[in-house]
């Protein structure tokens, strides 16, 4: 009786995405080569989505980052226990 096999995905769900998934892919590869026209390209995606809806998406861009910038401004300014 053949024994079942377990489910050891090689990437990541993120990366069976279409379009998404492909430039994740490459960066991930290649992060020297690829990283810089990611970002390109998710700026021209945000730029194309301002001018296609409006400001309303750097609005909702900037709601959804704040807890980013929160939490890295807090990592960056903890102490950790370290004493001067």
């Amino acid at each position: 009786m053949p024994q079942p096999s377990s489910f050891k995905p090689h990437r990541s769900l993120v990366f069976a995405i279409p379009v998404l998934g492909w430039m994740l892919r490459e960066v991930a590869d290649n992060p020297e080569r690829a990283a810089l026209p990611f970002i390109i390209n998710l700026l021209l995606a945000v730029i194309l989505a301002t001018w296609l809806i409006g400001p309303v998406v750097i609005m909702a861009l900037a709601m959804a980052l704040a807890p980013v910038v929160l939490g890295t401004i807090l990592l960056m300014s903890a102490d950790f226990g370290r004493s001067l």
